[in-house]
């Protein structure tokens, strides 16, 4: 098991700003890999649009879309690498943005 001899790191990086961070940073990039992944050959402006849209049903596949990476890196810190106060940082950035996500879209 090497991870388990990566108590160092863990000790030092098992903080809420960690997750705080990791929250703010991932949904945005989840949004940007969205935007390849369904969307290719449109611009930024009119994806943005297509997510605001609360006639389609589209904006939730994105919105859900952006959230994966949050959801892999809550993965990573909190069952492979039992960085619990992390992970309580990116639950709590996760669910604010979702619940702001879910406010101004539904």
């Amino acid at each position: 098991m090497e991870i388990m001899k990566l108590t160092g790191w863990k000790k030092k990086y098992d903080i809420v700003w960690v997750g705080l961070i990791l929250g703010f940073i991932l949904p945005p990039l989840g949004f940007l890999l969205s935007k390849y992944v369904k969307s290719p050959d449109s611009s930024y402006k009119n994806y943005w649009q297509l997510f605001l849209d609360s006639s389609l049903e589209i904006n939730k596949e994105i919105l859900i879309f952006s959230l994966l990476p949050s959801m892999l890196a809550f993965y990573f810190l909190f069952f492979l690498f039992k960085m619990d106060v992390a992970a309580k940082g990116l639950v709590g950035v996760t669910l604010f943005i979702a619940g702001l996500s879910f406010l101004f879209l539904f």
